[in-house]
């Protein structure tokens, strides 16, 4: 699988392109999936892919590049002012983003609205645990700032 070629220029460029009203985060992993991955691929490439495509996602989102909400990319004409680096991303952190963002994709696919909740939930309050603020947090997860207090207030 070639997914060390998928850069960000190129996210952005189809994202631009191919969807210029914006696109479901789901159905641009599936438009690179089905030029990336084919079927001699190894098991879990898709999952990779994922993993390399959200984190390419956040990386434009903190230039300014595009935006993410509620699972939707958008490019944004012009770049903004990048916004200033929160606090850094780490192994844990990363994995419970990423689980948040499948979870968010794959609603209907054998995940609940009460799955997405506690993902969501496990990422923020991890997130506000390593020092982060909770308009860090939820412009990472792509959710509106009371959105996020709400979702911690219901655990």
């Amino acid at each position: 699988m070639a997914v060390g070629k998928l850069s960000g220029a190129w996210i952005r460029q189809v994202v631009a392109e191919v969807y210029p009203e914006g696109v479901l985060r789901r159905a641009l992993l599936d438009h690179f999936a089905a030029l990336l991955v084919s079927r001699k691929s190894s098991k879990g490439a898709k999952g990779r892919l994922a993993r390399r495509l959200y984190g390419r996602l956040l990386s434009l989102q903190r230039r300014g590049l595009i935006a993410q909400e509620g699972g939707i990319v958008r490019s944004l004409a012009s770049a903004r002012k990048p916004r200033e680096a929160g606090p850094e991303l780490g192994p844990v952190l990363e994995r419970l983003l990423f689980k948040a963002l499948m979870a968010e994709d794959r609603q209907g696919d054998g995940h609940t609205p009460a799955g997405l909740r506690e993902a969501r939930w496990d990422f923020i309050s991890r997130a506000l645990e390593a020092g982060w603020t909770l308009e860090q947090a939820s412009l990472v997860l792509g959710v509106k700032i009371p959105d996020a207090a709400q979702i911690l207030e219901k655990k």
